[in-house]
């Protein structure tokens, strides 16, 4: 069945008032066509209307540009994925010397580098701010043997970042400009917020500290020039961002023939290079800057972005060439993506999203003893206890530079819901709009008392 654009506005309209998002951009990419709709503000300060030529924060969608731009130097004989980051970028240093050592370029890549990852730190706005960023990451501390476990990492796209620049000898923006969004003439993507003025512009919205149940515009409105390759340089509509992933899907060929990247690399990047445990809450495993899942018996790809009060999504299913973009001004909206993932692609392919597994009749564990303990990670640690019925309860406590900027609330005592999966439970967090898979488990034996919690797409190693 085909959806027409009345169909998709109608839909995206039912779907931010029935979630609550002020204002959200769809692009449905259907064969050769891409449609695109807006509902809603851009703003609840000014009430201006989305439109479909406005600027989003796509977030960490921006990882699949940096990806791509190494992938663009990886085609030229400048780069090879196997090589440690060290023999490019001989100041890189990690507090582990061994990681520091023979972390790939492939291992920032799919996020298998083992250090902690999410590291904001604001650098300047200058033409060195990537430069000055891995300075003040040399004491980077490592949770996981490179190559061991997969857990998602910011601080590794803002090295690939810097990598992009070295090699390239260039900085990162002027690489973004002129190698990718100027040869896709994506007219509606900038790299610095003073770019974005003449455009109708996004704001983000977080929930009000005095009324959880509304919204506030979100202050600072971006993230640091230094977590430009992590995305936050990125600032584009949903419909550029699928010219963008055009293409992934036409064989590393623009818009006007030129080819930008080999068939063969647009292929690599989509093969599967490691599994995720936390399976529902991102896909099933990640390729070289891609998600890849299965809707169904239908392969997908996409990635998904968070910002300072935005987040957005994108889904690709290459083979049937049919795929969207969605961009809110909310800090969360998954519940909205999941439920227009599924209409979108049961519509049109027949085929639902993954599900979480199912939560069990009772939430008291057989053995909580051997999930309780704190787990940690740079910014973040969980507190994982028992309560006196048998039942897991985690406290949240994060710290990182990210969380400081919005307002968090407590986050404590939240429960744990056992799933009709080993080691697995179903966990709220009052800044999240939907359950989260929360994982524990041990990569050296399964059987084992776990060493690690995965959560949010991140590890965090048993204390």
């Amino acid at each position: 069945m085909s959806l027409t654009q009345i169909d998709l506005e109608k839909k995206l309209a039912e779907l931010i008032d029935q979630h609550r998002v002020p204002g959200a951009q769809l692009a449905v990419l259907d064969g050769d066509t891409i449609t695109e709709v807006a509902a809603g503000v851009l703003s609840i300060r000014t009430g201006s209307p989305v439109t479909t030529d406005a600027l989003f924060l796509p977030g960490s969608i921006g990882k699949l540009y940096t990806a791509t731009l190494v992938l663009m130097l990886v085609d030229e004989g400048l780069i090879d994925l196997d090589r440690p980051v060290r023999s490019y970028l001989p100041d890189f240093e990690v507090r582990d010397t061994h990681a520091r050592d023979t972390v790939t370029v492939r291992d920032l890549l799919r996020h298998t580098s083992g250090f902690d990852g999410d590291v904001f730190i604001d650098t300047g706005r200058g033409d060195d701010a990537l430069p000055r960023y891995l300075d003040a990451i040399r004491d980077l501390p490592q949770i996981a043997a490179p190559g061991s476990i997969w857990s998602y990492s910011n601080s590794g796209f803002s090295i690939l970042g810097r990598l992009v620049e070295v090699v390239g000898d260039t900085v990162f923006e002027t690489a973004l400009r002129d190698r990718l969004l100027a040869p896709l003439g994506l007219q509606q993507s900038v790299v610095f917020a003073e770019d974005a003025i003449p455009h109708p512009l996004s704001v983000g919205h977080e929930p009000d500290p005095e009324d959880p149940d509304s919204h506030v515009v979100s202050n600072p409105w971006g993230l640091y020039r230094s977590c430009g390759p992590m995305g936050a340089s990125l600032v584009a509509s949903a419909g550029d961002v699928l010219r963008f992933a055009l293409l992934h899907l036409d064989g590393g060929v623009a818009a006007d023939g030129t080819q930008l990247l080999s068939e063969e690399l647009v292929a690599a990047a989509q093969v599967p290079q490691v599994s995720l445990v936390d399976d529902t809450v991102l896909g099933e495993a990640w390729g070289l800057g891609w998600i890849l899942d299965h809707f169904g018996d239908v392969a997908v790809i996409g990635h998904d972005g968070n910002s300072l009060g935005q987040n957005a999504f994108m889904r690709l299913a290459p083979e049937q060439r049919f795929g969207f973009c969605l961009q809110t001004n909310v800090e969360s909206a998954l519940a909205m993506y999941r439920e227009l993932a599924d209409w979108l692609f049961s519509q049109r392919l027949g085929v639902s999203l993954r599900q979480d597994p199912a939560a069990l009749p009772t939430r008291v564990v057989d053995d909580p003893d051997r999930y309780v303990g704190t787990y940690r990670r740079e910014g973040v640690s969980f507190e994982i206890s028992a309560t006196g019925d048998g039942s897991l309860v985690a406290g949240l406590h994060v710290t990182h530079a990210a969380a400081e900027m919005q307002s968090m609330p407590p986050m404590d005592d939240l429960p744990l819901v056992p799933v009709e999966r080993s080691d697995s439970f179903l966990l709220r967090v009052p800044i999240a709009d939907s359950d989260l898979l929360a994982v524990f488990f041990n990569p050296d034996d399964a059987t084992a008392a776990p060493t690690y919690l995965h959560f949010g797409g991140r590890a965090h190693q048993r204390i």
